[in-house]
C-alpha cells in the first residue's frame, strides 16, 4: 500500500468510524423511543437492556454502514476538493480513476462484512431480541399487578387481584377474558399467580380454588359455571401483546438458508414464493449499497470542491433517501412478478452505479460532474 492510498484510507475511515457510531446511537435511541411501553416496565433490568443493545446492534449495522460510508466519502474526500489537495494530485498525474482505489477497497470491505451480517448476526440478533422482548413483557406484567389495580395491558384481558404478595402471589383474583367477544369468560380465584411452566412467548396463570363464567352469547340465556380446584390459563404473548411491541421484524428474523427453504416449501404448497426470494434479493443488494455508493459518491466529491460540508451532508440525506425510495419500488416490482427477483434486488444499486460511472467519466474529462 503505497503512501497516498494511506492517506485517502485516514481521511475516509475515521469520518466513517464516526459516523457509523453515530448513526447507531440515533438508531438504538429513536428504537427506544418507540419502545418506551416495554423497556421502561417496573421489572427491567440493565441485563435486559445489554441484551436488548447486543440483539439490535447487528441490524442496526445494517442500517448505518451504508449511510455513513456515502457521507464519509462526501466529507472526507470533499475536503481534500476545498483544500485544493485534489487540484495538486491532478496535477501530479493522479487522476479520478486511481483515486477511487481507496473508496472501493472500502466499499467491498464494507459490502462483504455486510453479507456476513445478514446471513448469520442479524437473524440471530432479530430472533434473540424477539424471545427479549416476550420475556420483558412477561415480567413487567408480572411486576406491573398491583394490589386492588385492574390490570389491563394484556390485549382483551383484564386482570385484578385485592392483594399481592411480596412474592407475586394474588388473593381473590378475577381475570375476564374477552379474546371470544361471543363467548366470554369470568374468572374468579382465591389465589393465583404466573405460572412457573411459563417459556417462550406464552404467558400461563396458575390459579387454585375458582370459577369459571362462561356465557354462551348475546342471543341466548344459556349460562354455564365450572368450578376448579386448579386451572391454568395460557396466553400468547406475540398476540396479546403485539401492539405494545415495537420490535418485530417477521422476515429479516430468517437466515438465507431459511428464506430459500421457505420459498420452496411455499412453491410445494402452491403458494406464491416471490416474498421469500425478494427478502432474500434486497438483503443482498444492501449489503452491496456500498459498492455502489463508492462509485457515484467518489466523482460527486471530487467534481465540486467549493460548496462546503452543508452539500455533503443534503446530498447523502438526499442520496440515501432516493437509494430508498428505488430499492422499495423495484421491491414492489419484484414481489408482484414484473421483474426477476435477483434483478430487482440489484436495480437501485445498478442504477447508481451507473450514474456514478457516468459522473466519474465527465469528472476525468473536465474535473466537474456538471
Amino acid at each position: 500500500m503505497n503512501r497516498l492510498s494511506r492517506y485517502l484510507l485516514g481521511e475516509l475511515l475515521v469520518p466513517l468510524g464516526v459516523w457509523v457510531a453515530f448513526m447507531f446511537l440515533l438508531l438504538f435511541v429513536m428504537q427506544f423511543l418507540r419502545g418506551t411501553d416495554v423497556l421502561l416496565g417496573s421489572s427491567v433490568t440493565l441485563v435486559d437492556m445489554a441484551r436488548l443493545l447486543a440483539y439490535l446492534a447487528p441490524h442496526f449495522l445494517m442500517m448505518a454502514l451504508p449511510i455513513a460510508f456515502l457521507l464519509a466519502i462526501l466529507l472526507g474526500l470533499g475536503r481534500l476538493g476545498e483544500d485544493r489537495e485534489l487540484v495538486a494530485l491532478q496535477a501530479l498525474g493522479i487522476g479520478p480513476v486511481r483515486l477511487l482505489a481507496a473508496p472501493m477497497g472500502i466499499a467491498v470491505a464494507l459490502s462483504v462484512l455486510m453479507l456476513v451480517i445478514t446471513s448469520t448476526a442479524q437473524p440471530w440478533g432479530l430472533t434473540g431480541l424477539k424471545v427479549l422482548v416476550s420475556e420483558v413483557i412477561r415480567k413487567n406484567a408480572v411486576g406491573d399487578v398491583k394490589s386492588g389495580v385492574f390490570y389491563e395491558d394484556l390485549s382483551n384481558l383484564t386482570l385484578y387481584a385485592e392483594q399481592v404478595s411480596a412474592d407475586g402471589k394474588w388473593t381473590n383474583v378475577l381475570l375476564h377474558d374477552d379474546r371470544e367477544a361471543n363467548s366470554p369468560l369470568l374468572v374468579l380465584a382465591q389465589r393465583g399467580q404466573v405460572g412457573t411452566s411459563t417459556s417462550g412467548e406464552v404467558l400461563r396463570f396458575a390459579l387454585e380454588a375458582g370459577e369459571v363464567h362462561r356465557s354462551a352469547g348475546r342471543e341466548t340465556e344459556e349460562y354455564s359455571i365450572i368450578r376448579f380446584d386448579q386451572a391454568e390459563i395460557s396466553v400468547g404473548v406475540g398476540a396479546s401483546m403485539g401492539k405494545r411491541s415495537r420490535f418485530s421484524y417477521s422476515r429479516e428474523e430468517l437466515t438465507p438458508g431459511e428464506l430459500m427453504e421457505a420459498a420452496r416449501e411455499a412453491e410445494a404448497q402452491g403458494e406464491d414464493a416471490r416474498m421469500y426470494r425478494m427478502a432474500l434479493h434486497s438483503r443482498l443488494g444492501n449489503a452491496l449499497a456500498p459498492i455502489a455508493f463508492a462509485l457515484l459518491g467518489t466523482p460527486l466529491a471530487m467534481g465540486r470542491r467549493q460548496s462546503g460540508r452543508a452539500w455533503g451532508y443534503l446530498l447523502t440525506l438526499g442520496g440515501y433517501v432516493l437509494y430508498y425510495l428505488l430499492s422499495r419500488v423495484f421491491e414492489q416490482m419484484g414481489q408482484k412478478g414484473q421483474l426477476p427477483a435477483g434483478l430487482a434486488g440489484q436495480m437501485a444499486n445498478l442504477v447508481f452505479v451507473a450514474v456514478g460511472l457516468v459522473a466519474l467519466y465527465r469528472v476525468s474529462r473536465s474535473g466537474t460532474v456538471k
